[in-house]
C-alpha cells in the first residue's frame, strides 16, 4: 500500500499566555483582586489549555497527531521574550499547522509564530481567530480560523491531501516527445507543479522499463511472484477469456514497473501508449499496460494511461481524498438529451469501493483480437443509482474540472480493444462538453461525492475548481 496513506498531519497546541503585571482593571480585563492575581491568570489558563488539548485530542481524527502542548508566556511590554519562543524550536521541523489555544489577546503571538516558522496557524472559535487568519493571509502566510472540532477535523482530512501530494513522485516513462501524441492538453510543466503542489518526479527511457521487464522474465524468484498474482487474478475471478501465458506477461510488466518504482522512489506511475504502440514492443512483448494501471491503483498508488498528467494528477487528488481506487479514460457524451456521458478505458480497479474493502467482480479479457494484453473488465452497472466524481486538470495545473454525476449503466464489457465504458448521468451534458474545452478529454473517476471537498483543497493548495 502507498505510504502516503499512513501519512499523519502534525498538529502542534500552544497556549500564548499574557501575564499581566499585577491585579488591576481597565478596558481591556475586569475582575476582583483575586480573579486577576498574575498566578491565579496562570493557573486557570494552564488548566484551561490542558482540558483544550484533550479535548481534542480526543476527538481528533486518526488523519491528525496531537504533538506535545507548548504554553509560551508575554506580558505587558508586548514582547514575547526569546526564551519563551525557544520552546517551540524543539520540534518545530515536525510540524505541520500550529494550533493556537484561547487566551487574552492570541493574535500578536500568532503572528509572530507564524512569521518565525512559516507554517500555518490554526484557531478555534470567532473573533481573534479572524484578526488573525486576516492579518496572516493579507501578507501571504497561511491562517485559518474554524468554527469548532468538526471542521477541524474536515480541515485535517484536507490537509492530509495537501501533504500526501507533496509526498508524492512520479515515475515517467519518457518516448522521446516532449508532449504526449494522444493527449496534447497533458501537463507540460512539470517544475511549477513541483514548485506549487511539491510533487517531484523522475523520467526514465521506455527501453529501461522494458529492460526490467525482460529481466523479470529471466528471473527464477520473480517468475515465481508472477506465478503466484497471475493464479490469484484467475481463481478469484469470475470468467477467464484468454490463455494464461499472457496474463502473466502483463503481470511480468507490473512487476517490471513496481521495481522500477521502488528503484526510484516514486510512488505514483504515467506510461504513453501510442507512441510505443507505433514502435512494435507491446506486440514484440505481447503486452498492454491496462492491468499493471489497475494493480497499481489497488494498491493506492495513482497510475494512468497515454501519458496524461492532467489525469494522472486528479486522480492522485481523488485517491488521496477518498481512499479508494479510481478510473479513467476518454470522456463522450452519449445522449446530451438525457444529459448522459461516457467514460471509457479498460482500467478499472478492484478496489473502486475502498483499498481496505473486499475486491469486487471481474472478468479477465484481451485486449487484443490476437488475445494479449490482459485487462480486468467490471460491469459498472451493477452500481447504477451510485453517485461518482469526475475530475480533471487543466494543462497548467491552474484549475481543477469537477463534476457530479450517477452512474446509468456500463458498455463494452464483452468486447476486445479499449472498450470498457461507465455511463453517467451529469446535470447538464452539454455544459459538462463546453467545460471540458479548458481541460482536455481524459477523467478521472472515483465513487462518492467529493466535489465540496475539492472546491475547499482547492484553496489550500492552491487551484481553482470549475463546476459541471
Amino acid at each position: 500500500m502507498n505510504k502516503v496513506f499512513d501519512l499523519k498531519v502534525k498538529i502542534k497546541p500552544v497556549l500564548p499566555l499574557l501575564i499581566h503585571s499585577s491585579a488591576y482593571e481597565g478596558p481591556c480585563r475586569v475582575g476582583n483582586e483575586k480573579t486577576l492575581d498574575p498566578e491565579f491568570e496562570r493557573i486557570q489558563a494552564m488548566k484551561n489549555f490542558e482540558r483544550f488539548c484533550e479535548r481534542v485530542r480526543s476527538g481528533l481524527t486518526e488523519d491528525g497527531e496531537l504533538l506535545d502542548p507548548t504554553a509560551i508566556e508575554w506580558s505587558e511590554d508586548w514582547i514575547i521574550p526569546e526564551e519563551e519562543m525557544v520552546k517551540l524550536d524543539k520540534d518545530s521541523m515536525n510540524v505541520d499547522l500550529y494550533l493556537i489555544a484561547n487566551a487574552s489577546l492570541t493574535q500578536h503571538p500568532s503572528v509572530e509564530i507564524a512569521r518565525r516558522y512559516g507554517k500555518p496557524i490554526v484557531k478555534l472559535g470567532q473573533v481573534s481567530s479572524v484578526d488573525i487568519s486576516a492579518y496572516l493571509r493579507s501578507r501571504g502566510m497561511e491562517g485559518y480560523a474554524l468554527i469548532d472540532l468538526e471542521e477541524l477535523n474536515r480541515f485535517v482530512r484536507l490537509f492530509k491531501v495537501r501533504k500526501s501530494l507533496m509526498n508524492t513522485r512520479i515515475l515517467i516513462v519518457d518516448a522521446g516527445k516532449l508532449l504526449p501524441i494522444g493527449v496534447v492538453s497533458s501537463i507540460w510543466d512539470l517544475e511549477d507543479v513541483k514548485m506549487r503542489f511539491g510533487i517531484d518526479y523522475k523520467r526514465i527511457s521506455a527501453s529501461e522499463v522494458f529492460d526490467e521487464m525482460d529481466r523479470v522474465i529471466r528471473d527464477e524468484a520473480e517468475q515465481k511472484r508472477a506465478e503466484e498474482i497471475t493464479d490469484r487474478l484467475i481463481k478469484n475471478a469470475d470468467k477467464v477469456h484468454m490463455k494464461e501465458a499472457y496474463i502473466r506477461q502483463s503481470v511480468n510488466f507490473y512487476l517490471a514497473v513496481k521495481n522500477l518504482m521502488i528503484k526510484y522512489k516514486c510512488n505514483a506511475f504515467v506510461i504513453p501508449c501510442f507512441e510505443l504502440c507505433v514502435k512494435r514492443i507491446p506486440a514484440e512483448k505481447k503486452v498492454t499496460f491496462c492491468l499493471a494501471h489497475s494493480l497499481l491503483k489497488d494498491e493506492g498508488y495513482p497510475s494512468a494511461c497515454e501519458g496524461d498528467i492532467s489525469a494522472l494528477l486528479a486522480m492522485t487528488v481523488l485517491m488521496y481524498l477518498s481512499r479508494k481506487s479510481a478510473f479513467m479514460g476518454n470522456s463522450y457524451m452519449i445522449d446530451k438529451e438525457k444529459n448522459i456521458v461516457a467514460v471509457h478505458h479498460d482500467v478499472p480497479g478492484l478496489k473502486m469501493k475502498g483499498l481496505n474493502d473486499a475486491e469486487l467482480p471481474y472478468e479477465i479479457r484481451s485486449f487484443t483480437m490476437g488475445g494479449w494484453g490482459a485487462t480486468l473488465r467490471y460491469d459498472f452497472s451493477r452500481d447504477k443509482g451510485e453517485v461518482v466524481t469526475l475530475a480533471r486538470f487543466n494543462p497548467t495545473a491552474t484549475k481543477l474540472f469537477a463534476a457530479k454525476g450517477e452512474l446509468v449503466g456500463c458498455g463494452g464489457f464483452d468486447k476486445v480493444g479499449c472498450s470498457l465504458r461507465a455511463e453517467i448521468k451529469v446535470r447538464d451534458a452539454r455544459d459538462f462538453f463546453h467545460k471540458e474545452m479548458d481541460f482536455g478529454h481524459h477523467l478521472a473517476m472515483v465513487y462518492g461525492d467529493y466535489v465540496d471537498d475539492l472546491r475547499y483543497l482547492g484553496e489550500l493548495v492552491g487551484f481553482r475548481v470549475v463546476e459541471a
